[in-house]
């Protein structure tokens, strides 16, 4: 049975770190699926493109874009992103009874993934970044656009009420179980403060260009603003729940070094091997 002593300093900088880490692995996976998705669907188009750890420039004439081009290389990374993060869902209940911190990974990819889709339908169409082209490019209406806007606000909602179960039954690596007593504890080392932390890490990732280039690095821009939405409304539900059992079997709260060095060794490797521009010759 779960005691005051696990709630400590210690432990919640355990939590931290797993669960940062589990971030970090996340962030990693969903921006580079889309990084590939981008440079796999301009090759059907025969557009020659440089890339590394950031960026993908296109070399070609502003007169070569077609609508179909536009339509499929600034769309296909998010949908692909949406598919992959409801398979991340899955995957985290095949898991929804282990106790193995490396869960985690799931459930912030799915975080992330469900985001980028349903922020980019309403961030991006606002500001007319990233799949807000793709709109731009179908000539349509004011009108449309905001219905496009309110799919992706409600969207947003409803991964803030899908998401709340799975959030709750995370704390099952940790406690026996989850309730006023040890619920903010676990939120605050859970979601919000590896929240924070994993967006400085990205942060320094992608500095200085992340200060400059709002064009490439929309979403690490804006898209906290709709996460933190989602984040509320997970910490609402949650909070109305009744306390949640799990089992009885003792726990340990301990570093999931598999899922640090995977996630930190990643994010070096990465940066070390796409620091300089990569060129593709379709």
């Amino acid at each position: 049975m779960q005691g005051k002593s696990e709630l400590t300093r210690k432990n919640f900088w355990i939590i931290v770190l797993n669960s940062t880490a589990g971030f970090v692995l996340a962030y990693l996976f969903l921006f580079y699926l889309n990084h590939l998705m981008v440079m796999m669907t301009a090759g059907m188009f025969n557009y020659d493109l440089s890339f590394d750890y950031k960026i993908i420039l296109f070399h070609i004439e502003p007169y070569e874009w077609t609508p179909d081009a536009v339509k499929l290389i600034f769309s296909a990374g998010s949908v692909l992103i949406f598919i992959f993060g409801f398979i991340a869902l899955i995957a985290y209940f095949s898991l929804f009874e282990e106790v193995a911190p490396i869960k985690i990974f799931f459930l912030w990819f799915t975080f992330l993934a469900l985001n980028y889709f349903f922020g980019g339908l309403m961030i991006g169409n606002i500001f007319k970044k990233g799949v807000g082209h793709v709109f731009n490019w179908m000539y349509m209406t004011d009108t449309q656009k905001m219905i496009i806007a309110i799919v992706g606000f409600f969207g947003l909602l409803s991964t803030g009420i899908l998401m709340a179960k799975p959030v709750a039954h995370s704390a099952n690596s940790y406690f026996n179980k989850l309730g006023v007593n040890n619920f903010p504890f676990f939120f605050t080392a859970q979601i919000i403060v590896p929240f924070i932390i994993g967006n400085l890490i990205m942060f320094a990732y992608f500095f200085p260009d992340i200060l400059f280039n709002a064009d490439i690095l929309f979403y690490e821009r804006f898209g906290w603003i709709s996460l933190m939405l989602i984040f509320i409304l997970v910490f609402g539900r949650i909070n109305h729940f009744d306390t949640i059992y799990y089992d009885e079997d003792d726990r340990v709260i301990r570093v999931s070094y598999i899922l640090v060095l995977a996630a930190f060794g990643l994010l070096l490797l990465i940066r070390v091997l796409l620091s300089n521009l990569i060129y593709i010759g379709w």
